[in-house]
């Protein structure tokens, strides 16, 4: 996959000035789907485009963006997974300091749930997408994209939002549990630093078996974190689901979605080597002409 339009709406090729071929092509798909985009009920424009060209067998992992997408089918057929927003409890979203964020710990194709007990209660859909297709995805819904049929292209292009659009959790209320996720996670980081994972790690798998006043100082701020969403949620239109649930019970469920994040990591900080081999497991055909890309490349496998 490459970007293929910048921030801007400029044709690019590796951060480069693209080639005035691609220019034009990009060109015609922007007004051709500029009405369908319009169609988005905050769109202020085109933001960023991608390639993607995939072999038979590959998938992209169930994640989520923070724009809406219009993802349009160019060759051959993929299947979607699709889920509504927040979930983040029985999704088991990476935390934000995970070179994954954003992206689903579950490997969606074969589910471990003795590890993942609350997938079973996920809500996914799956949808197959092929040439002429276009995919609405709006921000922040959950989307898998497999490629069982054959070898596929697509582009996607993400929308910024217009000028004094509402906030996304005014619009739509399930994103609210981000937020709690989000400020449960940051009341620890502030404090520690690289550490927070470390931190995190213990109190989610209970190693703190020596009282250690960091894990209680920890805990005390996650309940001052969740103390101030639930002072928000009350006073919020709409309100949220948890809304009744106590600041104990807030950062227990939080907890129970860190248990498997870091099991070998030392810390948390760019550049650590995490553990990404269940993320998405190639299949078998993949395995034998598959090899582990170098640490240094963007590609987990090259492919011959």
């Amino acid at each position: 996959h490459e970007i293929v339009m910048n921030a801007q709406g400029e044709a690019v090729v590796a951060g480069g000035a693209a080639p005035l071929e691609l220019k034009a092509d990009l060109d015609v798909v922007k007004a051709t789907l500029d009405p369908i985009a319009k169609l988005q009920p905050f769109f202020g424009g085109f933001a960023r485009a991608k390639i993607w060209m995939g072999q038979q067998g590959i998938i992209m992992p169930l994640h989520y963006d923070s724009t809406d997408n219009l993802y349009v089918m160019a060759y051959g057929r993929k299947r979607a997974i699709i889920g509504p927003p927040g979930q983040l409890h029985t999704l088991y979203r990476y935390p934000n300091g995970h070179p994954l964020v954003g992206s689903s710990q579950v490997n969606i194709s074969a589910p471990d749930l003795d590890i993942y007990p609350n997938f079973e209660h996920a809500q996914l859909k799956e949808v197959i997408v092929g040439p002429g297709d276009i995919l609405y995805l709006p921000a922040w819904w959950w989307h898998q994209f497999e490629q069982p049929f054959e070898d596929t292209a697509a582009l996607n292009l993400w929308s910024r939002d217009r000028e004094k659009a509402p906030d996304s959790t005014i619009r739509d209320l399930r994103i609210r549990e981000h937020a709690l996720f989000d400020l449960l996670e940051s009341a620890v980081t502030q404090i520690f630093g690289n550490r927070a994972g470390l931190i995190l790690d213990g109190l989610a798998n209970d190693k703190n078996k020596n009282n250690d006043p960091e894990y209680a100082r920890a805990k005390k701020a996650m309940k001052a974190a969740a103390k101030s969403w639930l002072d928000w949620i009350k006073q919020a239109p709409g309100s949220h689901p948890k809304v009744s649930y106590s600041t104990n019970q807030l950062v227990v469920d939080f907890l129970d979605t860190q248990k498997e994040v870091m099991p070998e990591i030392q810390e948390w900080q760019p550049g650590a080597i995490w553990d990404l081999t269940q993320t998405a497991v190639l299949p078998r055909d993949l395995r034998e002409r598959c090899q582990p890309a170098a640490e240094t490349s963007v590609f987990m496998s090259l492919c011959g």
